[in-house]
């Protein structure tokens, strides 16, 4: 009866032994199957950040009547992706660059190349551009702007252009001003942003801009 028990005793030994190797085993598998998951994801999300090159932009921003050059006018250009669905491509803020004409009128922005991680999406092939001085009717929309591009709002990549903006004579003309995009960081269109809070308190009008009302949206 002793040797029957003793027996028992160490067939449940036995198997206690084989549960922890395969316990064990288990374990082990998990995580070959964890690190293989890893090695495969990782490639794929490299893979999900696309990335372009624009520009470069450069011209001249002139006063359409007399031809004078316009200083200090602003010059924002954006860039965007896009997401394709069934209703069509929604696009997406990427990225924004700014910069002011000189004393001649004349700007530039370098050619530059944009990153972003955004998996099953591409990219708008052109930047978007808003140039505005206080007093002048504002590229792209204003009637009397030359010359205009296809599509529109945009520049020719590599091309000196110049641009002419009508100057406003009454008051409702003036307060047809661009519209802030709060997509875009308040840092990436400071000076766009000065000019047209500049206007603002000229024409007495309210509704100024400042970098908290960004944070607050």
């Amino acid at each position: 009866m002793i040797g029957l028990v003793s027996k028992y005793q160490a067939l449940g030994l036995h198997i206690g032994i084989q549960d922890k190797e395969i316990r064990k085993g288990d374990e082990g598998m998990k995580i070959l199957i964890t690190l293989l998951l890893l090695l495969i994801i990782f490639p794929s999300s490299a893979g999900c950040a696309i990335t372009h090159k624009y520009g470069p932009y450069y011209g001249k921003v002139v006063e359409a009547e007399t031809k004078e050059p316009i200083e200090e006018a602003a010059v924002l250009v954006v860039f965007y992706t896009e997401e394709y669905g069934p209703a069509g491509a929604i696009t997406r803020y990427a990225d924004a660059l700014e910069t002011v004409t000189d004393k001649n009128g004349e700007f530039r922005i370098p050619a530059h190349r944009v990153t972003t991680f955004r998996p099953l999406q591409g990219w708008d092939l052109y930047g978007y551009f808003t140039i505005f001085k206080p007093g002048y009717g504002y590229y792209p929309i204003h009637k009397d702007v030359k010359p205009k591009f296809v599509p529109g709002g945009t520049l020719p990549t590599n091309q000196y252009v110049m641009i002419e903006l009508p100057r406003l004579k009454t008051k409702e003309e003036r307060l047809n001003m661009p519209s802030v995009n709060f997509d875009i960081p308040y840092e990436k269109q400071k000076r766009f942003i000065e000019l047209i809070n500049q206007e603002l308190e000229r024409l007495r009008a309210t509704g100024k801009y400042s970098k908290e009302s960004f944070g607050r949206r």
